[in-house]
């Protein structure tokens, strides 16, 4: 049990766990989802929205890390309901920071299952065609910013190693940074991440190793082990395009995080970044 929850209500013990997932890793995120599926009968029941959502969204989260294909898939359908929740109880606008959850968990698909990659991204770059969209018509860059980073670096990925097509998609990500509101340093931080891998697709590591390591101090000032891990990594991958020792540091430091996370797929994947 995660310290210092007293109440019984397992939506509030999975939201409380899965927040521990990313400072203590899997076994709190094990945690989460049993409270959440513990959770699903009485908050479908309830007919409450606000519940409704939280739900959807810490379900659609938990099987999101599971970092495996049915339940991510499972995930992808949660948020996909909470898209359509939100659409119909508050109008497609309010809908846009969930559309890009959607997004990306089927980016993350497209990682964990590379051989139906195309098909994921595919779907994820026309699903955040829209999300742009609506964004700009609101306005509120707390929304754009995230919708552009998210369509910005599905079309890096996408590209194939076009340069094109990662100029297209860096225009957006770097139009994403300059609107993050201060305020949100995590999501901003985690945007940056993926910026940093923008970067190297294009052969800027000394640029990418400025961002990596602002990502990184923003990830340890809020004791987010999980997204640390990732910025030690896209470091070393900048180090190492720069032909610098520390690489390997760099890249053990994430390897070492992810061990004791107990992530067992971003682990394998962090020991074989620099090959």
């Amino acid at each position: 049990m995660i310290a210092g929850v007293v109440t019984a209500d397992p939506l509030d013990v999975g939201w409380a766990a899965l927040r521990a997932f990313f400072r203590e890793g899997s076994a709190a995120l094990q945690q989460a989802l049993e409270a959440l599926q513990r959770a699903e009968v009485q908050v479908r029941a309830s007919g409450d929205p606000t519940r409704q959502t939280l739900w959807l969204l810490g379900m659609a989260t938990a099987l999101r890390y599971t970092r495996r294909p049915e339940p991510m898939d499972a995930a992808l359908d949660r948020a996909r309901e909470l898209v359509n929740l939100t659409a119909r109880t508050q109008g497609d606008a309010a809908a846009v920071p969930y559309r890009t959850h959607v997004e990306a968990i089927a980016r993350d698909l497209a990682d964990v299952v590379p051989a139906q990659a195309r098909a994921y991204l595919d779907d994820a770059i026309a699903y955040s065609d829209r999300t742009v969209k609506l964004a700009r018509k609101v306005a509120r860059d707390e929304w754009l910013a995230p919708a552009l980073a998210s369509r910005g670096d599905l079309l890096v990925r996408r590209s194939g190693g076009d340069r094109r097509a990662i100029r297209r998609g860096l225009v957006l990500l770097e139009d994403a940074r300059r609107r993050w509101p201060s305020r949100d340093a995590e999501g901003r931080a985690q945007a940056g991440v993926r910026y940093t891998e923008a970067l190297l697709a294009i052969r800027e590591p000394a640029r990418a190793e400025l961002v990596a390591r602002e990502a990184m101090a923003a990830f340890d000032a809020r004791g987010d082990r999980y997204h640390a891990a990732a910025a030690h990594l896209v470091l070393a991958r900048a180090l190492l395009a720069l032909d610098r020792n520390e690489a390997l540091d760099e890249q053990a430091a994430a390897v070492a995080l992810y061990r004791m996370l107990g992530c067992r797929w971003e682990l394998k994947q962090a020991e074989g970044a620099l090959a």
